[in-house]
């Protein structure tokens, strides 16, 4: 059984995509930002971090994230769609998103393949790992169901649970 969300946890899912982004993005600006400074908006700053607007920028990204997790991961508006026909409209979209706020902000030209390739590379970088992330905490999760459904079961046998 789903427990029922509140505006808290969308809250909070923002903050940590936000977050992550964050963490990357700042990383990237300590090994790429003086380099790429020469023609992105983004690491206007160098490897002295990002801008308030990219960061702000980066937020609303965020929030379009957690928005389109909603929209494809609850049964409020679809229903009966597969659990990877979900994903992948999920991850369209964001990407869809990425690259409107690509051209719109001018993160990098447009113009240039190698900005692209790179892009790409890091979405596809952290698409994994935060996939993986997800996936351990569900094993994680479903572990303590099984072992919260073998302590009632003991329980319900007159037997103690170590």
């Amino acid at each position: 059984m789903e427990e029922r969300k509140t505006i808290f946890d969308y809250i909070g899912q923002i903050f940590q995509v936000f977050g992550f982004s964050m963490i990357v993005l700042n990383i990237f600006c300590l090994l790429f930002g003086e380099d790429a400074s020469e023609f992105s908006k983004m690491f206007s700053l160098g490897k002295e971090g990002l801008s308030v607007p990219t960061m702000l920028q980066f937020f609303s990204v965020a929030v379009w994230v957690v928005f389109l997790r909603f929209l494809f991961f609850t049964d409020v508006i679809i229903r009966n769609m597969r659990t990877l026909f979900r994903s992948i409209g999920m991850v369209f979209m964001i990407l869809v998103v990425m690259v409107v706020y690509i051209l719109v902000f001018d993160w990098f030209p447009a113009d240039m393949w190698i900005p692209w390739i790179m892009f790409f590379g890091c979405f596809a970088i952290c698409f994994v790992v935060s996939t993986a992330i997800t996936v351990l905490r569900e094993r994680m999760e479903n572990k303590k169901m099984e072992e919260a459904l073998e302590r009632l079961k003991m329980r319900g046998e007159g037997k103690e649970w170590k």
